[in-house]
């Protein structure tokens, strides 16, 4: 089933569930629509925001667009359409070690064979660790949002030289997505 089609979710029993109980239901019922789909709920002071993902599949973007369009009207919740962009001004983890996303840099890079094709490498401490390559996956999704971070074809992960060129702080980033990918 590829339409946007809401008639598995009962909205009278998910009204006043918890979190993990609506995000279970709400799983379920996507993938049942589309295996790539996702969704993660929040809860603020009472107002549920359900965002419908697409995994970073931009193939089932339109799927989602049209299936929060359809969403049921449930009051004080939201459906939103694939992770909204955020900023970089966030901490994470690897290593042993904490520290700001937002002071990381980037490189542009081009990958060979596929002109037209956006990369970045991705430059971090300690880039040997086996953890960055999901870690650099979701500090660019929540940086760019969804849509913005699946123009990205190719993601690398080094670390910064001191004679390194064309490095820019990682805030610049979607910028630089924007202007150098269409659509």
């Amino acid at each position: 089933m590829s339409k946007a089609d809401w008639s598995w979710l009962k909205t009278d029993e998910v009204a006043t569930a918890g979190i993990e109980e609506v995000t279970t239901t709400l799983e379920a019922g996507l993938q049942a629509v589309d295996e790539r789909l996702g969704v993660e709920v929040s809860d603020d002071e009472g107002t549920r925001t359900v965002i419908v993902t697409a995994g970073g599949d931009a193939d089932a973007f339109g799927l989602v667009r049209r299936l929060v369009e359809q969403a049921p009207r449930i009051p004080r919740w939201t459906f939103v359409a694939l992770r909204p962009a955020g900023d970089f001004d966030f901490e994470i983890e690897s290593g042993g070690r904490r520290f700001g996303v937002k002071a990381l840099s980037f490189q542009p890079i081009e990958i060979p064979g596929t002109p037209g094709q956006l990369g970045v490498r991705l430059l971090v401490p300690n880039p040997q660790l086996e953890e960055w390559s999901e870690t650099a996956l979701q500090i660019i999704e929540v940086g760019l949002g969804e849509e913005l971070s699946a123009r990205i074809a190719t993601i690398e992960i080094d670390e910064r030289k001191p004679d390194a060129e064309n490095v820019y702080p990682l805030e610049s980033l979607p910028g630089y997505v924007a202007r150098h990918t269409s659509g």
